[in-house]
């Protein structure tokens, strides 16, 4: 994707991250911009400048709040609610979509859903201070990514992972998903110093924080908008980048986080691509 056409992309989901931060308000729902996206808006002001993607998350009780409100009001003529863990989204994350745009990506070309143009809307979990338990915890949904991954059309060339993906799809049945899924999500009614992010891509010492770095949304500039960050957002970034987070990476770090897109038309429906 060459500059220009980044740029029109961005440009496209800064369209949904307005609409998305208004429903949230309008239904007292409380999110925060996270990962990459958080960074971004510290260390640029906006998008990663080789970034495609907007990633959100929101603890247990707001994300389920989100899940039942966005079902009846969300505006469907322009937008589409991809549910988690559903046959056509199979992964443990939602999304939401604009109708009417082009966002595909590889390895579910050519896979029956929708593929606008998206944002992701992450479930943090309330997480023990025992690290042996969060390791338990975090390898759970690594087992539970790694099924869903299968369901959802994931390519590699790497042969352990291919060993891994087949392994999961014969061990982990249903019964096994719903069990690991309950374990992951039952720390969420008891009241934790620390959340977690684990169906993310960082590694297990990244993946949980305190709480209390969440707090009241801290809103900053986020290209033409206001967004909202964890109240200690600094912190949250040492945790997940570390203290020199502010420094731009290498051209080899950079590489690491190859392009989600593989045909992206910010005009034109999906529809007249797969």
């Amino acid at each position: 994707m060459n500059d220009k056409e980044l740029k029109l992309l961005h440009n496209k989901i800064l369209e949904l991250a307005e609409y998305f931060d208004i429903f949230c308000k309008e239904n007292e729902i409380i999110y925060y911009l996270m990962g990459g996206t958080a960074l971004g808006a510290i260390r640029h002001q906006g998008f990663i400048p080789w970034d495609d993607d907007f990633d959100v998350f929101m603890d247990y009780d707001n994300y389920n709040k989100f899940r039942k409100v966005v079902k009846d009001k969300l505006d469907t003529d322009k937008y589409y609610f991809q549910a988690e863990d559903t046959e056509e989204w199979p992964m443990y994350f939602s999304k939401i979509r604009i109708n009417n745009t082009t966002f595909i990506e590889k390895d579910v070309k050519d896979k029956k859903m929708h593929h606008g143009i998206y944002i992701d809307i992450m479930c943090l979990n309330n997480t023990s201070s025992n690290k042996y338990i969060r390791y338990v915890q975090y390898f759970s949904a690594r087992v539970l990514n790694t099924r869903a991954l299968i369901e959802k059309g994931y390519i590699t060339n790497s042969k352990i992972k291919q060993l891994f993906l087949s392994l999961s799809k014969i061990i982990v049945t249903k019964p096994i998903k719903n069990i690991l899924l309950r374990f992951i999500r039952s720390f969420n009614k008891k009241d934790t110093l620390l959340v977690g992010h684990f169906f993310g891509r960082a590694p297990f010492l990244k993946t949980s924080f305190p709480k209390d770095y969440l707090g009241k949304p801290n809103y900053v500039k986020f290209e033409s908008l206001k967004l909202p960050v964890p109240h200690k957002v600094e912190e949250y970034l040492i945790v997940r980048y570390g203290d020199r987070y502010m420094e731009l990476p290498s051209e080899e770090v950079k590489m690491q986080y190859p392009s989600h897109a593989y045909i992206v038309d910010t005009k034109k429906s999906y529809e007249g691509y797969v």
